[in-house]
């Protein structure tokens, strides 16, 4: 089997399996649907319960439940949510604007600022410098995203005043007020994030600063900078960017506490709203929806890798 076709088999594979854990996941969660949705009602009977059950069709088999929902997604029905009775696709498409925005700014923060620090580290490897940097990155990685945004609200928001805390603008209503609204999330989900690249990234750049090529182009006296911006960092981001994937992955699994820590209305934050309502319907789409990003961005990075990579282009398309 070719390696294109191989790579999308897995991935089809791994988004039948996610799609299945979801379901039986939340299934699994303690809490009723129907009673989550009346809230405090009173003289509410088994009977009216059973009814409300019967019309968003819980009372069904896991299994017809399950395979509806599929059929239902293959034909671009995601179904109603338990909750408002509005469409899932409709609820999703209110959300997802502000979700996409930040994964794709934070990415952009994380391997902005590490590849600059990739580079500094393995200039001198075991330096102060590097050293300092590795520091950062453990420090980096062990922090939780939420955690850092809590304290990005007590500086810039709390003590300076010179950002807002909470709340979203779209980018086509004030350009600068989505920005500011924007920095303290992208930033405390970067500074997760960045870690793994730059560890990452710097093994690699170690690694091709050490080999014979850049010998080579040193011997003929190539200016040091040009060596590492057109040989080593060259060949070093190559396999860099299986982490990729990885990134976007990271940053829209965080993005869920992180939205709800800055009052965004994305996809995170309906996530968790959708988890305290219990609304099954719009909570599953919206975790497999995820999935599905993490899976395709992943596929999209491996074939650019196999087709940019001579030594795996030999591979069978």
């Amino acid at each position: 089997m070719s390696f294109v076709a191989r790579r999308v088999l897995i991935s089809i594979t791994m988004l039948a399996g996610a799609s299945l854990l979801i379901f039986l996941v939340l299934r699994a969660l303690p809490g009723d649907p129907v009673i989550a949705r009346l809230g405090g009602a009173q003289g509410i009977d088994q009977a009216a319960l059973d009814r409300l059950r019967t019309e968003a069709g819980l009372d069904r088999p896991l299994f017809n439940q399950y395979i509806d929902w599929i059929c239902g997604m293959v034909r671009g029905d995601f179904g109603d949510s338990y909750f408002n009775q509005r469409t899932v696709a409709a609820v999703i498409a209110d959300r997802i604007l502000p979700t996409l925005e930040l994964t794709l700014l934070a990415v952009l923060l994380s391997v902005g600022s590490a590849i600059p620090a990739a580079v500094v580290a393995a200039r001198k490897p075991g330096g102060w410098v590097d050293r300092l940097i590795t520091a950062g990155a453990s420090v980096g990685m062990a922090l939780p995203p939420f955690v850092a945004g809590i304290l990005l609200i007590l500086l810039f928001s709390v003590t300076l005043r010179w950002l807002p805390s909470r709340g979203y603008v779209p980018l086509t209503e004030n350009p600068a007020a989505n920005l500011k609204a924007m920095v303290m999330p992208a930033v405390a989900l970067a500074l997760a994030a960045a870690p793994l690249v730059l560890r990452y990234l710097r093994t690699e750049l170690i690694t091709a600063l050490a080999s014979s090529y850049v010998r080579t182009a040193e011997g003929k006296g190539v200016p040091h900078r040009q060596v590492i911006g057109r040989h080593a960092l060259r060949n070093a981001a190559l396999p860099s960017l299986t982490m990729l994937g990885l990134i976007v992955g990271y940053t829209l699994g965080g993005s869920v506490i992180v939205e709800y820590v800055f009052g965004f209305s994305g996809l995170g934050s309906l996530s968790v709203e959708s988890a305290f309502q219990r609304d099954y319907a719009v909570l599953q789409t919206v975790v497999l929806l995820i999935s599905a990003l993490f899976i395709l961005v992943s596929l999209a990075v491996d074939l650019l890798i196999w087709r940019l990579d001579p030594r795996l282009r030999g591979t069978r398309a």
